[in-house]
Parts: structure tokens; sequence; C-alpha cells
């Protein structure tokens, strides 16, 4: 393989937990297609191997995943040579989409473009109080083209969308976890540990429950209620008929008729 400049490294943290870092010193963490196709990679090979959770990080001090290089992109819209394909983009995304695997990104400094795009893409979002996002592709005379509208516009509302797409500024961490496109908003270099403890517990979660779960949340927003509801009972009723959950319910019926009560077995402080 080619030396392009950027490191991307697999690590296990955790049974079940994947950790992706990603890191581009000459590029300012701007994505080559080179390494998004490399990324999509490691993403199928963590589907395959059965890794139940994955995190996306960056080894960079102030930038998480950046906007596409865009050598790249001119490049390709001009037939010269590029690092890659570029269908690494779409892969990303299909692969961050497959149920049996949970993502979460660690944001830990500036992200835009593309990598904004990854975010959005990802089922769960940490982010460090000093990090910044931007859909800054109108200021290049394009539109986002992998989530930027789509996925956005999902996660904060249409004003919001609106507002980032439209002017391609920088919005502030605080202001995305008000509006509801980060799940947790921690302190300067909090992002990963954080992401990591998350990961491990989500990873320890039955299995076929985890992937259940994640398959109804994908599909409900597409549907009419009507469907979604029908589509959510079907997910549950083919999940629930697993042995392993059948085990799983009969052991929490057994924690009850012991006197256990729903209170001690899900605190968050157990």
């Amino acid at each position: 393989m080619a030396d392009h400049g950027y490191s991307l490294i697999l690590e296990h943290p955790a049974d079940g937990v994947a950790l992706l870092r990603f890191a581009d010193a000459g590029r300012a963490n701007q994505l080559c297609w080179a390494a998004v196709d490399e990324m999509a990679d490691l993403l199928a090979q963590c589907l395959e191997s059965g890794v139940r959770v994955v995190v996306l990080a960056s080894d960079l001090e102030g930038h998480w995943l950046e906007h596409a290089w865009l050598t790249d992109l001119d490049h390709g819209l001009g037939g010269e040579p590029t690092t890659s394909s570029g269908s690494g983009w779409y892969r990303v995304m299909r692969e961050l989409s497959q149920a049996p695997l949970v993502s979460i990104a660690a944001i830990s400094g500036d992200t835009c473009g593309g990598g904004c795009e990854i975010g959005w893409a990802c089922d769960l979002r940490i982010a460090e109080t000093q990090a910044r996002f931007a859909q800054p592709e109108i200021r290049l005379g394009i539109p986002p083209g992998v989530g930027g509208v789509s996925r956005l516009s999902s996660l904060v509302g249409r004003s919001l969308a609106s507002e980032m797409v439209l002017g391609g500024r920088w919005t502030s961490a605080q202001r995305l976890f008000e509006a509801g496109a980060l799940n947790r908003l921690v302190d300067r270099g909090a992002a990963l540990p954080a992401a990591i403890e998350w990961a491990s517990e989500l990873a320890q979660l039955p299995a076929a429950a985890l992937a259940a779960c994640k398959q109804g949340l994908a599909a409900a927003p597409e549907l009419p209620l009507s469907e979604a509801l029908t589509n959510e009972q079907s997910i549950f009723q083919l999940t629930a008929s697993d042995t392993q959950s059948r085990a799983q319910i009969q052991a929490q019926q057994r924690f009850y008729d012991a006197g256990g009560t729903t209170a001690e077995c899900f605190d968050d402080s157990n």
C-alpha cells in the first residue's frame, strides 16, 4: 500500500470494542481518499470479526476528522490521478449503518465537511467543549454530499441545519449539544476515555438485542408511525424468540422473584 502520509490505527481496548484512530498532520486531518477507503476497509473488518462497538477518534491535537482533501476532490472531478477511488465515502457510511455494529464518535477537536458527515452517521457522539463543527461546502461552491443535509437535519432540525449548511460557519459543541446532535459534552481530553468506557458498557449488552435496537432506530424515521410500529414488533418477535434472549428474560425474572427491584437493576451507579 502506498504511503500517503496519514496513519489509521485499529486497536481493541476492551472485549467486543474496536478503536480506530486517525491522524494526518500534513493535511491537518483533511481526509484524502486513500484514508477514507482504508477507513471503510477497517470498519468492514470490524464487522467481520464480530466487533460490537467501534470508537472513531483522532490522534492529532485540535482536529477530529476534517473535510475531504480538496486536491483529491478536484483531481477526481477533473479525471486526474487521486490517492484512491473515493468510493470509501459511501462505503464508510454503509458500514456505519450496519445493525450489528454500534459506533461512537469521540470528537476531540474541530470537524467539518465530510468529517462532520462521518460523525453524523455514527450512532452516538461525544464531543469536547472546545470542538467546533461546520458544513462549509457552500463556501466552495458545492452542497454537502454524504449526509451534511439529510442526517444533520434529522439530528438538529431544519432551522439550525439550514443555518449551518447555507452559511458554512463554525458552530460550537455547546450549541449542538443543546440542539440534540451530541449525546455528551465533556472537558478537553475526556472524549476518548469517555467513549471507550461507554463502548465497553454497550459491548457487554446482549448482542442480538443491541443489533435489533439499532435496526429499529434506523428504520423508524423513514416510516409512517403505523409501519414503524409494525416493524418494531417484528424485530421484537424475532429477537425475543432467540434462545439467548429467553435465557436473559428468565434470569431477570428470577432476580425479581428473589426480591430484586428494577431500581437496583437499572441504576446507573451499579
